[in-house]
């Protein structure tokens, strides 16, 4: 066994994998702020959905309210509309 050409291989090894790390390093190191700027986007579009949604539940309850206060009104509508016509055909 050399232990010369042993210590050469090894150093050359290590030479290797750190410069396989320094690479991997400098490729996170350049994803990094993209993450980041990703992560910032991606909570602006969903405090947008957010503030849709809220507007559109808002409008839903609107909507609802109105339905229910004409589910109230609906009978005497009819009624009022069916003497109107009642009048109309006896006049």
């Amino acid at each position: 066994m050399d232990v010369e050409n042993e210590i050469k291989d090894l150093k050359r090894r290590v030479g290797d994998l750190e410069g396989a790390v320094n690479v991997l390093a400098g490729k996170v190191g350049s994803v990094h702020p993209e993450i980041v700027s990703l992560g910032e986007t991606a909570l602006q579009r969903f405090d947008g959905v957010d503030t849709n949604m809220r507007r559109l539940t808002k409008q839903l309850e609107d909507v609802n309210t109105q339905v229910w206060s004409l589910r109230d009104d609906f009978p005497e509508l009819v009624g009022e509309a069916l003497k109107t016509a009642l009048r109309r055909t006896m006049d």
